[in-house]
């Protein structure tokens, strides 16, 4: 025996709007993920940097590209049996202007000790945690 229900119908429509929704909520998470390795990268920071120095100071002078944040930079001045890490809060390390950040027109300083002459043929380079920003040579 058949029973006709009026009421059969609201059910099925309420059921086909659910399978929708699922269906949409699939194709939307199989679509981020699939999208999400077409994303850039990071990229490392390019800029072109000129050196200066004398016997106790060396200048690393911001001549374009881009801007790099002040607290993520270290001078890593080196010789062939060791080296010596200058970071941006260290009294040495000085950023002409006084700002949060190392971009066009600003240098750095950084002023090595008094049991540290420049005496040539040191390496120089400008690093953040992630990269080596510069790397130069003192000469004699």
């Amino acid at each position: 025996m058949l029973h006709n229900y009026r009421g059969d119908s609201g059910v099925s429509e309420v059921v086909g709007e659910m399978l929708m929704v699922a269906l949409v909520i699939v194709l939307l998470a199989v679509f981020s993920a699939a999208l999400y390795n077409y994303l850039p990268t990071d990229r490392d920071p390019s800029i072109t940097i000129k050196m200066s120095n004398d016997t106790r100071n060396i200048t690393l002078w911001h001549k374009g590209g881009d801007w790099v944040k002040k607290v993520d930079l270290t001078v890593v001045i080196g010789t062939a049996d060791s080296s010596r890490r200058i970071p941006w809060n260290n009294a040495n390390f000085t950023l002409v202007p006084d700002k949060d950040v190392f971009d066009l027109g600003s240098n750095i300083t950084v002023t090595v000790s008094q049991d540290l002459d420049l005496w040539g043929n040191e390496s120089v380079k400008l690093v953040t945690p992630h990269t080596v920003i510069y790397t130069g040579r003192i000469g004699p």
